[in-house]
């Protein structure tokens, strides 16, 4: 029977023995085990064409082919590949048509666009390994419709960029065939992979090719309108009618009062991609960064709060920032969208120190900037924000006063005083940076503190009044507290007799209960209770298990696990009988199988035996261990009976 040829067989194995050959008389191909040995398998090379030797009559050596030692060829390599390609291109001459995979180009946004269907064509003019100008396809043939097309069949080696490029110079639509995962796949049922299964792709294809280039002509009318839209963006963003924002403007101002100019481009009368002064919108990202503290703003963030105030110029106003940086690159280099204007900005203030960044959280202002912005808000509005401050405490210690307390002076009148009282006038007190406004504060709460605490009965001693007429109040809060410690002694007392009486009726209550659990887990342990209650205990001291209960959850806990002893034990004892009665019933079971007279059965487990220590089985039998035992002697009884011919 001959041997089914695979497409792998073709090609050396991996020690680069030949397998198949090609007969030297009618051309097909020849597996190792089916030819004659030596010169006399009339064989030669798929790849060279020099006669082979079969090497299949011993028994050292792999059986294979092998090239002739004059012809000074080791292994050849490309046997394989010619085969494949020979058988595969007989195939397409003898059925004369092919399949047409679909072919597709790349659409203006890059997706793949469908050019032809699959498609199986008839073919004429078919001819094999035709030199065709600088290439020679594996098979070139005409389609129906007059197109010259060539077939590559590809196993390891595809199609190299070079032949591709000289085949695309040639205007002929190119197939290339993968065959290279059918290699378990006889040679006899290669026909429909290479017409049909196969994977295949156009390498060339006149039609995909008239596509690209109509797709290339409408993609360069849309570059066109791109850039004259583009240029149009542009015109606007260099418009020179820019608006004044007075909020804006008075914000800038400020902040240049806050010594802050060195952040601002002041002097810049240049166009954005804002309706206002750079300097404006920039003061407002200043402001903002400043304001959010240490929260991170994203540009996003800052063009959201501009178009609510329609401030980005409205044409440009949703220009994406891919867009904006091309056309800075294409069209004009100054060109920003306004979320590039303010990314800009944010950038700058990144490499002036101002700010810092974290990706994926956005900007904020950086410690030192806050710092100083915050000490120069400070020091301007200090005087107003330290009256305030006054105020409010003097405030609250007034509220602290009843109407037979007296009355409290003028804020003014007093301050005044404070003032004199450190030798300075009330302006110079209130912008004061040597301790002594400082001074004035502390005592002010600390006032207020201990006032506060003696109206909450707290024990304090404001002996600084800080100026102002509250000797009655302090009075008056002092008394209330010794009537209030007075009082609550002699409820303590009452209570810590009702606590003591409490707690006792609560311990013995615990006691009563710990013995009643006890009691109710004997039950089912012990056959009298009370007995097992008054029972004293020689390991406890002789102690009971109802005074171990009553003592503590420890004593309980000991009871306890005195029952719990005295359950294992009861369970050991049950189980141990459980087992000799599973032990015993297998027992008779066997004793009735093995004898077969049933008087002498009876008699057997009643019987003592010296292999049991004269014990007799019904006795000795009590778990598993010494049930094998008893069987043991059984088979030893049975065995002698039957040697004696007693059945």
């Amino acid at each position: 029977m001959a041997t089914t040829i695979t497409i792998a067989d073709l090609f050396p194995d991996e020690h680069g023995m030949i397998l198949v050959a090609k007969d030297g008389v009618d051309g097909l191909p020849r597996h190792i085990s089916e030819v004659a040995n030596g010169a006399a398998c009339g064989c030669v090379c798929f790849g060279c064409g020099r006669r082979l030797i079969a090497r299949n009559g011993g028994d050292i050596r792999a059986h294979s082919f092998a090239h002739r030692y004059e012809d000074m060829v080791i292994d050849c390599f490309s046997s394989g590949e010619t085969a494949l390609h020979l058988r595969a291109k007989e195939i397409i001459a003898e059925h004369r048509r092919i399949t047409l995979p679909p072919s597709f180009v790349a659409g203006l946004d890059g997706e793949p666009i469908k050019v032809t269907p699959e498609l199986c064509v008839a073919l004429r003019d078919v001819t094999l390994e035709a030199i065709v100008g600088e290439v020679i396809p594996d098979v070139a043939a005409t389609m129906p419709d007059g197109r010259r097309l060539f077939i590559e069949i590809t196993n390891t080696h595809p199609c190299t960029p070079e032949k591709i490029a000289k085949l695309d110079l040639m205007g002929v639509e190119v197939l290339e065939i993968m065959v290279s995962s059918y290699r378990a796949v006889p040679l006899d049922e290669l026909d429909n992979i290479i017409l049909y299964k196969a994977p295949r792709k156009l390498i060339h294809s006149s039609e995909a090719k008239a596509k690209a280039a109509e797709i290339a002509g409408y993609s360069q009318q849309l570059e066109e309108v791109k850039r004259a839209e583009a240029q149009r963006l542009v015109d606007v963003y260099r418009s020179p009618s820019i608006h004044n924002h007075l909020k804006a403007q008075t914000l800038t101002e400020d902040l240049v009062q806050l010594g802050l100019a060195e952040y601002i481009d002041l002097k810049d009368e240049r166009p954005s991609a804002f309706i206002m002064y750079r300097r404006q919108w920039q003061a407002v990202v200043l402001d903002r960064l400043y304001r959010t503290q240490s929260e991170f703003l994203k540009p996003m963030d800052l063009i959201e709060s501009f178009a609510n105030g329609k401030w980005p110029k409205k044409e440009i106003a949703y220009t994406t920032s891919d867009h904006s940086r091309w056309i800075a690159a294409n069209i004009a280099d100054d060109f920003k969208s306004p979320y590039e204007e303010v990314s800009a900005y944010l950038s700058r203030l990144h490499a002036e120190g101002a700010v810092y960044e974290i990706k994926g959280k956005g900007f904020a202002m950086s410690r030192e900037l806050f710092i100083r912005i915050g000490a120069a808000i400070e020091k301007r509005e200090r005087p107003e924000r330290r009256i305030k401050e006054l105020k409010v405490t003097f405030r609250d210690i007034g509220s602290l006063m009843l109407p037979e307390d007296g009355r409290m002076p003028s804020f003014d009148a007093w301050l005044k005083g404070r003032a004199i009282a450190v030798r300075l006038s009330v302006e110079q007190l209130l912008i004061d940076e040597s301790g002594k406004y400082t001074d004035l504060t502390d005592r002010m709460k600390a006032l207020y503190r201990a006032t506060l605490g003696l109206q909450a009965y707290k024990k304090a001693d404001p002996k600084d009044l800080v100026g102002l007429p509250v000797h009655n109040l302090v009075n008056r809060l002092i008394t209330a507290i010794a009537e209030k410690d007075k009082r609550e002694k002699a409820e303590w007392d009452a209570r810590l007799q009702r606590q003591k009486a409490e707690e006792e009726a609560l311990r013995k209550q615990e006691a009563a209960d710990r013995v009643f659990r006890i009691a109710e887990v004997a039950l089912f342990w012990v056959h009298d209770v009370e007995l097992f209650l008054d029972t004293p205990l020689p390991e406890q001291n002789d102690r009971t298990p109802r005074e171990l209960a009553s003592e503590s959850y420890q004593g309980f806990n000991q009871g306890q696990a005195i029952l719990s002893k005295i359950r294992q034990a009861e369970q050991a004892v049950r189980t141990a009988e459980n087992l000799k009665r599973d032990a015993i019933g297998k027992l008779w079971e066997q004793v009735y199988s093995r004898i077969p007279r049933r008087e002498m059965a009876d008699l057997w487990p009643r019987q003592s035996w010296p292999e049991l220590g004269g014990a007799k089985p019904l006795d000795y039998c009590k778990d598993e261990k010494t049930l094998k035992r008893c069987l043991e002697v059984l088979e030893d009884f049975v065995a002698s009976e039957r040697k004696r011919g007693r059945r």
